[in-house]
């Protein structure tokens, strides 16, 4: 696992991967599995979230 995919994605928003790897961002949340029950967001990985939950 290299380091973006143990990131979550509020951490990978605060440091502008969003905008600037956007490709790569896709891969992380398609086809999601998980949601955040604190922002809201989508991931394939719960690791990529601060409190998850599957969908």
């Amino acid at each position: 696992m290299n380091d973006t995919e143990a990131k979550t994605l509020c951490a990978l928003q605060e440091e502008g991967f969003i905008e600037s790897h956007t490709d790569a961002f896709k891969k992380l949340i398609q086809p999601a599995a998980h949601f955040c029950k604190n922002c809201g967001r989508s991931a394939v990985s719960e690791k990529n979230l601060c409190n998850p939950e599957k969908l």
